[in-house]
């Protein structure tokens, strides 16, 4: 995964990484010359108003800690100078639907492209959509849309009818075409033809089962750095801040880095990497996770060797409610007395807490045992996206005896498992949150690492890695393996 922006100057050793978060604007300060974080900082994000506000806030915060200028920061001239990369998920980041033909297969393969590309999809639709369905995609406030459908020389009727009725209707953001190549240009005359915004792409899937997303993932990114850094104002600050990519693509990009290496060093191989926030949880995979194993029946579309899925019902504040829906009160009661016998916790104030978080979304721990219900949660949210993202086989019995159904990703032997995001960063219980949970039915077998090593993204540097991953990629590395914190972790059954 290689992507092309601006390199930075070699003579100037400080590099300053931001996030423009929806909650918190982030820096993270690297010296190139010696590899080494020298500052992080942050304040809230100001997206609303002016980023500048929330950027300029956590430079002077970052100049208290460390001294990093020449005097105190009063505006962005500070940065003159200096090598600034940025991301940002601002504003929910890049929301995007997702069009195709048949849902098992272009519709999937859409949804690869678009997760890969750091987007959050907010619907998916196939087959030949009628009126109603441009007024779906419209209360969705998408910031694009991804059409695709049809292998090449395969069906083109169900994409052309689709482009024609999108473009009779003024819905006003730009469309990724990514479907059957021969009549690819064609789609795109009809949308360009109605003034709507085209970018076209190779075919998703040129062949039945087999992916090409890559050229579609980099319209994205292009259309972000374009068109969406306007939407929610960063472009005020384009000229002394690039903001390259979107947070979700930095993630991705630095857990690229850190499985496979740089040309002087090896990487840590394949990994399982879950992103915890407060609306959704995330989980990237490395790996191909190829089915193993004797009488294997494999089902579905191939697999990317990098991989990103978004639990949008997985949040841990905007969430909590349907967290605790998924697991149940008593059980979460139990595992709460279980894990932390220290507190002498009544399960009304456990609920009232929950209750409390979920309505007031912005609301931190104020006790000690906050904390380990906050921690708790995202143990359930890891648990439950971890058990979406992997493969599943199922045992079944054919008139040659025994065989498995495999669906999806076998990530069993995968050796390491990272933790990042907020929650990593800031509760004293973060190494709870990796414990594996219970497991079940011997005939329906989840995939998921059975004995990894657990590492925890303690100081919140994924982004800046993956920022980094392109012009300074040894640095990244550096920096990667440096600060991934190990955690003791349970060994898990199953």
């Amino acid at each position: 995964m290689r992507f092309s922006f601006c390199i930075a100057d070699p003579l100037n050793s400080l590099t300053l990484l931001i996030d423009f978060g929806s909650t918190f604007t982030k820096i993270t300060a690297v010296d190139l010359s010696t590899s080494e974080v020298v500052g992080r900082s942050q304040a809230p994000s100001t997206v609303l108003t002016d980023v500048r506000e929330g950027l300029v806030e956590a430079l002077i915060t970052l100049h208290e800690r460390h001294a990093l200028f020449e005097r105190q920061p009063a505006g962005l001239d500070v940065l003159e100078g200096k090598v600034v990369f940025a991301s940002s998920s601002a504003a929910g980041g890049l929301r995007m639907v997702v069009i195709g033909l048949v849902p098992s297969l272009t519709v999937e393969a859409a949804n690869l492209a678009a997760l890969g590309a750091g987007a959050k999809v907010v619907g998916s639709l196939a087959f030949k959509l009628e009126e109603k369905a441009i007024q779906e995609i419209a209360s969705l406030r998408p910031d694009m849309v991804l059409l695709t459908g049809g292998t090449n020389g395969g069906d083109s009727r169900t994409i052309l009818h689709n482009a024609r009725l999108l473009a009779r209707f003024p819905l006003s953001v730009p469309i990724v075409v990514a479907g059957n190549r021969v009549v690819a240009g064609e789609v795109c005359e009809i949308l360009r033809g109605s003034g709507k915004e085209v970018r076209c792409a190779e075919n998703v899937m040129p062949q039945s089962g087999k992916l090409a997303v890559e050229s579609a993932r980099e319209e994205i990114r292009k259309l972000f750095m374009e068109r969406i850094t306007h939407a929610k104002g960063l472009d005020r600050i384009k000229e002394v801040v690039p903001v390259i990519l979107p947070t979700p693509m930095a993630v991705l990009m630095a857990v690229v880095l850190g499985a496979e290496g740089v040309e002087t060093g090896k990487g840590w191989g394949e990994m399982l990497v879950v992103d915890v926030g407060g609306a959704t949880t995330d989980v990237h995979s490395i790996g191909y996770g190829q089915p193993s194993g004797p009488n294997t029946i494999v089902q579905g579309l191939p697999e990317p060797f990098a991989k990103r899925t978004v639990e949008g019902d997985l949040g841990i504040r905007y969430n909590a409610a349907t967290l605790v829906g998924r697991v149940g009160l008593d059980n979460l009661e139990t595992e709460f007395r279980t894990a932390f016998p220290e507190f002498a916790v009544s399960r009304e104030e456990l609920t009232r807490y929950l209750e409390e978080i979920s309505q007031e979304t912005s609301r931190v721990p104020r006790e000690k045992w906050h904390y380990a219900a906050d921690a708790l949660l995202a143990r359930v949210a890891v648990d439950l996206a971890v058990e979406r993202h992997v493969g599943r086989r199922e045992r079944v019995f054919t008139r040659e005896g025994e065989a498995w159904v495999h669906y999806g990703k076998d990530l069993r032997e995968t050796p390491t498992l990272i933790g990042t995001g907020g929650v990593f960063v800031y509760n004293p219980y973060a190494s709870h949150i990796l414990f594996p949970g219970a497991r079940g039915n011997a005939d329906l077998q989840i995939l998921r690492p059975r004995n990894p090593k657990a590492f925890i993204d303690s100081s919140y540097l994924l982004y800046a890695v993956g920022l980094l991953s392109e012009s300074h990629p040894a640095v990244a590395a550096r920096i990667f393996q440096a600060h991934m914190r190990p955690v003791g972790l349970r060994q898990s059954g199953g």
